[in-house]
């Protein structure tokens, strides 16, 4: 069936609609899309009125949270510029040149450098200097955040962990799936160490309990005590942290 977007059409982002042999209906806000998925066996009123819902709600998360507010960025941003990721200081250079591919260059001494094309509009650039910064974070920092995943769960919940995957997410930090698999957002390593094991452990203790009841944070308080502490500080604080 045809889904009319229109009275979408000022998202910063493209809407995207699968219908799928799924029990569950979810939307999904990435770096590039809003992503509602549907499940195929619902009559066409019933998807019509359930991608509106979960479209309003994206409007309403992007508005609140001022999500995108990273393509505000300027080039001079990434030029001659310090950056933390995950506790690891790394010195950010740009450089434009006339032919070949843009491109993130890393040769593990702490210096990224970027080669960007100097016919792009500036927008762009600052656009491809996120995206790779992204990728590059998944790439390297995979190990890193999965070691001390695997650290605090042995340390205080000795669960079973299916995989960790990093993925640039605007709406959540981290996600925990009934399959056991954790997703962390690349910018999560943006983030204070505290801040980052507070999130590590709020998806640990999905683990132990699939929703936020009483019972789930006393999980989080008997491995992070003062949890409440960094989660009000990330409530306050985390829409300042992206590439």
């Amino acid at each position: 069936m045809h889904f009319d977007l229109e009275a979408y059409n000022d998202f910063p982002v493209a809407v995207k609609v699968f219908v799928e042999n799924r029990k569950n209906s979810r939307v999904s806000i990435t770096q590039q899309n809003i992503i509602v998925r549907l499940p195929k066996f619902l009559p066409d009123y019933e998807k019509e009125k359930r991608l509106k819902a979960h479209l309003d709600w994206a409007k309403e998360v992007i508005e609140k949270k001022a999500l995108y507010q990273k393509h505000q960025k300027k080039l001079e941003d990434y030029h001659q510029k310090n950056l933390e990721i995950f506790q690891m200081d790394f010195y950010l250079t740009v450089f434009e040149i006339e032919t070949g591919k843009n491109k993130l260059s890393y040769k593990g001494n702490g210096n990224i450098e970027f080669y960007l094309l100097k016919t792009l509009d500036e927008k762009v650039k600052v656009s491809v200097i996120q995206n790779l910064l992204s990728k590059f974070t998944t790439k390297y920092f995979i190990s890193k955040i999965s070691e001390r995943t695997f650290y605090l769960n042995d340390l205080y919940f000795k669960e079973n962990i299916k995989a960790i995957k990093l993925n640039y997410t605007t709406s959540k930090w981290g996600s925990c799936s009934s399959k056991r698999t954790i997703v962390f957002s690349t910018k999560l390593l943006l983030l204070p160490s505290n801040v980052i094991d507070y999130v590590i452990v709020h998806e640990l203790a999905h683990l132990k309990e699939m929703n936020h009841s009483p019972n789930f944070w006393k999980w989080v308080e008997s491995a992070m005590s003062d949890y409440k502490k960094w989660d009000k500080w990330l409530n306050k604080n985390g829409k300042d942290f992206d590439f």
